[in-house]
């Protein structure tokens, strides 16, 4: 499966990325149970579809790569590494959420900086982003990790309250 990555990703700080597996549904769950109940609607106010149950997410698409973000023992978060195209050496990273806890500490930027530095070890030239164009806080985490604003999506991006817009970026490898 391309491209090669590993199943532990160092983030610095004592955090670690760790692959999430269809055969390890305790692990999963626990990425899961770490984003209390009460969270998980803003958390996912701007995801066209909410990666939960998680454990489905994970064994839905065997070519998605699901990672569970810890700092030590402790999950804090996830992401995923999906669309990825071998010929044109780039994929699409999102679905990443954090706890409340960890929003602010700087777990995004090392998370993705971690993945970044995989993706290239692997053979990936560039990595892809797609945010709703009225989700700011995303946007602006986006342009952090040097990620450049490569336009509108043409398809709108459909809730059950409204309909928005899909903004891509792409960051160089």
């Amino acid at each position: 499966m391309w491209p090669p990555l590993p199943g532990e990703i160092p983030a610095g700080g004592g955090r670690l990325l760790r692959r999430l597996r269809p055969g390890d549904p305790a692990t999963t769950r626990a990425v899961q149970e770490a984003l209390p109940e009460h969270a998980r609607e803003d958390t996912f106010r701007f995801f066209t579809r909410r990666p939960l149950p998680l454990v489905d997410f994970v064994a839905l698409d065997p070519g998605r790569r699901v990672y569970g973000l810890f700092d030590g023992e402790r999950p804090i978060g996830a992401t995923a590494v999906y669309d990825c195209d071998e010929a044109r050496a780039r994929v699409s990273l999102g679905f990443t959420w954090l706890v409340p806890a960890a929003r602010g500490t700087g777990a995004n930027p090392a998370m993705k900086g971690a993945l970044f530095a995989a993706l290239a070890a692997a053979g990936v030239r560039e990595a892809w982003f797609r945010a709703d164009a009225a989700n700011l806080a995303s946007r602006r985490a986006l342009a952090a990790v040097c990620a450049t604003w490569a336009g509108f999506e043409d398809a709108p991006r459909l809730y059950p309250d409204r309909v928005s817009r899909s903004v891509l970026y792409r960051r160089a490898l």
